[in-house]
């Protein structure tokens, strides 16, 4: 979720304030040949304030992920002088950031 979130998701509202991504035609979500292989760990770690030992389940896990996957493609691009694209970083955005960076640098010479 968080790898999507960061390269893929994005809701879009005309100026009448109507949604215009509202089904998985607009809205992309990647498939599982999109994305890289994952492995899971898992660590049992029993909470002592209560008998059971249960925690609460959320999706913690995914909170990361898009700041990570994001801070990665930047820091490939920052060779180039990308500092800062907006989520999401899709294929078209991040293309026309480097060949922006690739007309700024030649502009300069």
């Amino acid at each position: 979720q968080g790898i999507a979130q960061a390269l893929y998701e994005y809701v879009v509202y005309d100026d009448n304030g109507q949604l215009l991504t509202p089904s998985l035609n607009e809205y992309a979500v990647p498939r599982a040949h999109q994305l890289p292989p994952l492995e899971a760990d898992f660590i049992e770690t029993p909470s002592p304030l209560n008998p059971l030992g249960a925690k609460g389940v959320g999706e913690g896990g995914a909170i990361a992920a898009t700041p990570a996957v994001a801070n990665a493609v930047l820091d490939a691009l920052r060779p180039l002088g990308i500092r800062h694209l907006d989520i999401p970083l899709t294929p078209e955005k991040v293309w026309a950031a480097i060949q922006e960076a690739r007309e700024r640098s030649t502009g300069s010479r």
